[in-house]
């Protein structure tokens, strides 16, 4: 092992360590189970923001968009416009989802469907089945992407590697629950914000800027490795409008990712953790720079990556994903550093947000559904268990059953959309929903998530979850107009018209 990996492992581990002892003192925090399941009411914009954004900004992010980049040019560059999308879904719902928090204690997304719709078991029920797939699947993939920059760089097996990041992160979620997600995920926001920056300055002064990547990517033509195993084609059209990507694809890039971000547990689930609700447009504003800071990373590193290609300074990728980790090493050590740090912290923000909503989905919101009630004291021991059991199989599943893993990944995003926005999106923006109409749209989402996942193969070209959503949704609009409400005079439904109304 050489000094310049050392180091980097060192910087690694002492990222791991940090971020343990941060979760470890959230515990302080802790003062009801409302805290542990929610962090409801208990956190300023800042860290609010910097919360959603880390848990928002997965390693698909740091990873896959700059390989996109490398593989299709600017077709993914647009993604960047996505930066507003936490902005957004906070500028649309948060005063209203937090509103709800001042009408009933809420420390889970169920909780919040129960104030809505007057504790339906069916909405909560179907709700959380879904969430449940859909943040295991991402919980997954986080932790196989995490285990791999991790083996990559110290030649250890995967399972040891995933052992060595997620165990920390499975440990300190179960101790402090929420409360230290909350300050860890704004804590490694932070750090992915310093890393990029870092990898942005190396981008420049390798490439001299855009101009020096555009001369060099449209004069190169064909670049072939020295074995001649491996070919990449340059053309002008690489930095286009549209890049090399049909333009179809280039738009769904900004649209499915602002439009799903709104549904996403990570927004949702930050906004009644938001302390005083005049402070949404501060913690819209946190959002939207700090993301922007991280999207431009990972976009720019992927330009770089071409010019160094294209100016014949490396050899061509075997893998586009590998593109962060090949200008990294280029760079030298400071940039690994930088590169290593924003991956790792990706990795486990994200892995922690959607560890605890899966647990406290499958340990206090399915119980509910179900009738089945615990002991505030029983309640918090029973998802502690939950949390470090489903964090550790998720370890070891992830890196051994690959290709289910595989189908998991490309399941998530669509899933959660799907199991959020009768209830949440629909649910909060439009008064003419009922209870009716959000049970068949959820029922509806949970047969056909599954059944997508094992049998159906949808017609088209569109990602199969814009049927399963467009389905639901339909589901949902058409029973809620054929089943209307029928307390809309009660003093619960002006209540909660009121919220709707903020």
């Amino acid at each position: 092992m050489d000094i310049n990996t050392i180091i980097i492992l060192g910087v690694a581990i002492a990222i791991i360590l940090s971020s343990f002892v941060i979760g470890w003192l959230g515990m302080k925090k802790l003062k009801s189970n409302q805290d542990y399941f929610g962090a409801t009411m208990q956190f300023g914009p800042f860290s609010t923001g910097m919360s959603v954004m880390a848990g928002t900004v997965s390693a698909f992010a740091l990873v896959g968009v700059n390989g996109l980049v490398y593989a299709n040019g600017t077709s993914m560059a647009l993604w960047m416009l996505t930066s507003c999308a936490g902005a957004f879904a906070m500028l649309l719902l948060a005063k209203k989802v937090r509103g709800m928090a001042e009408l009933g204690p809420v420390s889970s997304l169920g909780d919040l469907t129960d104030l809505r719709f007057a504790n339906s078991r069916v909405i909560k029920g179907f709700m959380s089945f879904v969430l449940m797939l859909g943040c295991l699947a991402y919980l997954s993939s986080q932790i196989t992407a995490g285990a791999a920059m991790l083996s990559h760089l110290m030649g250890w097996s995967q399972i040891v590697s995933g052992l060595v990041i997620f165990s920390v992160v499975a440990l300190y979620m179960s101790f402090s629950g929420e409360i230290g997600g909350m300050l860890t995920q704004a804590y490694q926001g932070v750090v992915m914000c310093v890393a990029v920056v870092v990898l942005l300055i190396a981008v420049l002064v390798t490439t001299g800027g855009m101009g020096g990547v555009m001369e060099a990517v449209a004069s190169a033509g064909t670049v072939t490795s020295t074995d001649g195993s491996i070919t990449k084609t340059f053309s002008p059209d690489l930095l286009n409008a549209w890049g090399t990507s049909a333009k179809a694809t280039c738009f769904a890039w900004i649209f499915i990712p602002i439009v799903g971000t709104i549904g996403q547990p990570q927004c949702i689930s930050r906004m009644y953790a938001l302390k005083d609700p005049k402070d949404v447009p501060k913690t819209a504003i946190i959002n939207c720079l700090s993301h922007i800071i991280v999207a431009a990373g990972s976009v720019f590193i992927g330009y770089g990556v071409l010019y160094l290609v294209a100016s014949g300074k490396i050899q061509p990728l075997a893998k586009a994903d590998d593109a962060i980790f090949v200008f990294a090493d280029y760079c030298g050590l400071g940039v690994q550093i930088a590169a290593y740090t924003a991956v790792l912290a990706a990795s486990m923000s994200s892995a922690s947000l959607y560890l605890s909503t899966s647990a406290i989905c499958l340990s206090k919101d399915l119980p509910s559904a179900l009738g089945v009630h615990f002991k505030p004291e029983t309640q918090l021991k029973v998802s502690r268990i939950t949390m470090l059991a489903m964090g550790f199989g998720a370890i070891f599943y992830s890196l051994y059953a690959s290709e289910s893993v595989a189908i998991l990944g490309t399941f998530g995003w669509g899933t959660l959309m799907s199991a959020t926005f009768p209830p949440f999106i629909l649910g909060f923006l439009w008064k003419g929903i009922s209870r009716r109409g959000v049970e068949a749209g959820l029922i509806v989402s949970a047969v056909l998530n599954v059944l997508s996942l094992s049998v159906i193969k949808w017609p088209g070209a569109l990602p199969w979850y814009i049927n399963v959503i467009s389905l639901t949704l339909a589901a949902t609009v058409i029973v809620s107009l054929l089943v209307p409400d029928r307390d809309k005079d009660s003093i619960r439904a002006k209540k909660i018209d009121a919220v709707i109304n903020l």
